[in-house]
């Protein structure tokens, strides 16, 4: 049993020893002092905590823009406060009066002069330092003027215009990019334009289906040969006197000439390191001109009236007498066809071997004059931001639902239309962009014979360029 007890008191005391080893150890730190009960709050802290609890926090004011009025310039307006004539009109109204009247300012549209005087009314203004109004409205044929005498106000230094932002047209901004800085604007989707107009009564009666088009551009097969083969095949002397009683296809000649050029991936104006440049000198130029003339050259197109110096337009009529059987227009044409008694169809302008089917994009540019200083530029643009917002509640994916009371069927508006919004699909020119040509001056001795393709390009060649230099700010003084 004393073994036993030995042994006992042997363990007892090795494990003292080993406690005090460890409590010796953990002397250098300072002991910790036992924790204080939480105290319950007294009843000032309550009523202090509370206060700060009720008190706001303080938010900026809404921006003030001082009872301002800003005007919007253009040259249609005929009532700038029309009465709402549908539900999503009346919410924009709504929409606009409360936010103008929260940050104290009007905003209206105005008609300062017909479209034939426009121009020199925006510039002239603008030069004298009283600009007609804040906001232009231009006409892609208005803009090389303001823009190369220096007359814009470069937008993307304005706090108020993100132009990230989905709802502003990239092509416009592209297009309107100079020198580093954004001078022009626009919103929202491209308008459709250039096509292809058919009659479907004469195809038909030319052994066609009157919905060939249709079915072609939808398979990727609408090319140059397929319009040529319809234009030869519609060109029809009926009355076997060995002049056509029906013709292939008519057409202003700047819009033929334009999708041809266009389609066969060309232009007539070019932009090289920041420069713009005459491009009518490439390939794939010169083989658009020779193709769109061949089908004057092989009788398809519609010979030109001796009095066409004075009824310019004579090709309209000629397409909804049923005496051609397409004709190359712009979209808002349909609004000419409304009343025509054959029935009709619309697609995009074909592809050439060195291109797509596309349409060629011309569209309306909002700039802001010069003369604003940074105050009235930012307040300008800011109202103007807030102007271009959609209606809480609305989208755009309803786009096409305008289109189809225009339209003589469904595939033009859901199967051509959204085409002009594929990239590859469509394009803006720049031509517009210089001021002193036109494309007339190449499609018009064409249209007439008076010049082959080769000759028309020469002679541009020498024509523009003091154009294109000027606008450069190369200007010699010639």
């Amino acid at each position: 049993m004393k073994s036993n007890w030995k042994k006992i008191f042997g363990l007892i005391l090795i494990s003292s020893m080993l406690i005090w080893g460890l409590t010796a150890c953990g002397s250098k730190e300072e002991p910790l002092e036992p924790a204080e009960p939480t105290a319950a709050p007294t009843v000032a802290q309550k009523d202090e905590k509370e206060e700060e609890a009720a008190t706001p926090v303080p938010t900026e004011p809404p921006r003030d823009l001082k009872g301002t009025t800003i005007v919007i310039a253009d040259w249609w307006t005929t009532n700038p406060n029309p009465e709402p004539t549908n539900k999503r009109e009346e919410d924009t109204l709504k929409f606009r009066e409360e936010f103008m009247e929260k940050y104290n300012f009007t905003i209206t549209r105005e008609n300062i002069g017909s479209w034939g005087e426009y121009q020199e009314i925006v510039v002239t203004s603008i030069m004298s330092g009283n600009p007609a109004a804040d906001i232009f409205v231009m006409d892609q044929k208005f803009i090389a003027a303001p823009l190369t005498q220096g007359l814009l106000y470069p937008l993307d230094t304005l706090e108020s215009f993100d132009f990230t932002e989905e709802k502003w047209n990239p092509q416009v901004k592209e297009m309107m990019t100079m020198d580093g800085h954004v001078y022009g604007m626009a919103t929202g989707r491209m308008e459709p334009r250039l096509g292809v107009f058919w009659n479907k009564r004469l195809l038909e009666e030319a052994g066609l289906d009157p919905d060939l088009p249709y079915d072609l551009q939808a398979n990727d097969e609408w090319t140059w040969e397929a319009l040529e083969d319809i234009a030869r095949r519609t060109t029809r002397d009926i009355d076997n006197d060995g002049i056509p009683d029906v013709y292939g296809i008519a057409s202003f000649s700047k819009d033929f000439f334009r999708g041809c050029v266009f389609s066969n991936n060309a232009k007539f104006i070019g932009i090289k390191d920041g420069k713009f440049y005459n491009a009518t000198g490439e390939p794939n130029f010169l083989k658009a001109l020779e193709w769109g003339w061949s089908l004057y050259e092989k009788g398809y197109h519609y010979p030109l009236p001796e009095n066409h110096a004075e009824d310019w337009d004579w090709f309209i009529d000629k397409f909804k007498e049923g005496q051609v059987a397409m004709q190359c227009a712009e979209q808002y044409k349909v609004s000419t066809w409304k009343d025509m008694e054959d029935d009709w169809g619309f697609v995009i302008f074909p592809k050439g071997p060195e291109g797509e089917m596309m349409t060629v994009f011309t569209e309306n540019v909002i700039v802001m004059p010069v003369t604003h200083d940074k105050e009235r530029a930012e307040d300008v643009a800011f109202a103007y931001n807030l102007y271009t917002e959609t209606t809480p509640g609305y989208d755009d994916d309803d786009w096409q639902t305008q289109f189809y009371p225009l339209f003589r069927d469904f595939r033009a508006v859901e199967e051509t239309l959204p085409l002009f919004y594929e990239p590859e699909h469509g394009m803006i020119s720049q031509l517009s962009m210089i001021a002193g040509i036109d494309y007339g001056d190449v499609t018009y001795d064409l249209d007439a014979g008076a010049l082959s393709p080769a000759e028309t390009v020469e002679k541009v060649m020498a024509q523009w360029q003091a154009h294109i230099d000027k606008a450069n700010g190369e200007d010699t003084g010639n």
